[in-house]
């Protein structure tokens, strides 16, 4: 029997603290790094799992490295500052990025990556932290498929679903690509139903209805729960990320010479959000800044 892979974790948030669990519990060795909140990491400890002094220390105690932090900035500051992942890096250490980063940092990656003999693939999740404990994100991977087979039983600890969707940086487009339907199509379901509440309708039986009609989704389901019930907890999402995501995607499709008329008025739509005060409010929170714009409350009597 083949001794199992060291894996190296840092970014134990909503979505990473699920992911390493898992990764902990279904027989990989686990190093960590703390978190803000060290509530997680102590779990993982009491489980079995070892702290690293710093990212530098975890890589060299580790075959397979996963960042799961919030963007672009995130990842290049735990790769490049002082004691960060570069310092450790050893020949075949395969670094992979969970986060929603942006395309371009893909190559800036894999070269500094590279050069000091690691590999890496970009490998951002889908779906919510309750999949995330569950082990039943969806994964979408760039980069070389012989590397992602030497880490695929790593990523099955925590996935339904693998999907390698094209050469480097292409993890990180469809992520982007994603969320612009998932963060457009709820920008979409608040503003409806705020007419919905201007124009008096009973919004528990149009919920109802949208629920046997093309109007439903898998959005919907996350999101219509704080109309009825002040239940924000289907999307853990905080508003300011879907503002970074939603510039990303704009830029993104630029650099194809994509029209994003669509997504300039979602974008714009949660950087008002944010400014208005609800950057840290989950994504249903939508629901009450549009009804605040408009001068009704959008919630089911």
């Amino acid at each position: 029997m083949s001794t199992p892979l060291r894996v190296g974790f840092i970014g134990l948030g909503l979505m990473g603290a699920g992911i390493a669990g898992n990764i902990l519990r279904k027989g990989f060795p686990l190093t960590a790094l703390a978190h803000r909140n060290r509530q997680p990491l102590e779990t993982l400890l009491a489980e079995g799992a070892t702290e690293a002094a710093n990212a530098a220390d975890l890589a060299r105690n580790s075959d397979v490295v996963i960042v799961c932090v919030t963007g672009t900035p995130q990842v290049r500051d735990v790769l490049f500052r002082e004691g960060g992942l570069l310092e450790g890096m050893h020949e075949g250490l395969v670094v992979i990025d969970s986060s929603t980063s942006d395309p371009d940092f893909a190559a800036e990656a894999e070269e500094a990556i590279r050069a000091r003999g690691g590999r890496f693939l970009d490998c951002p999740v889908n779906r919510t932290p309750k999949e995330a404990a569950e082990g039943r994100l969806n994964v979408l991977a760039g980069g070389d498929a012989a590397v992602l087979e030497t880490v695929r039983p790593v990523l099955e600890t925590y996935s339904e679903t693998i999907h390698h969707v094209g050469p480097l940086g292409s993890g990180y487009k469809a992520k982007l690509i994603h969320n612009f339907i998932a963060q457009g199509t709820a920008v979409l379901i608040a503003e409806a139903f705020c007419t919905a509440a201007k124009l008096g309708l009973d919004l528990r039986a149009f919920a109802d209805l949208c629920r046997l009609s093309g109007a439903h989704s898998r959005t919907y389901d996350r999101i219509i729960p704080f109309v009825l019930e002040g239940d924000d907890s289907g999307q853990k999402f905080a508003l300011r990320n879907a503002v970074k995501d939603m510039r990303s995607y704009t830029r993104l499709a630029e650099s194809a010479a994509s029209t994003a008329f669509t997504a300039q008025a979602i974008h714009q739509t949660y950087l008002l959000a944010t400014n208005l005060g609800h950057g840290d409010k989950y994504v249903p929170h939508l629901f009450d800044v549009l009804g605040e714009i408009n001068g009704v409350k959008v919630r089911a009597s």
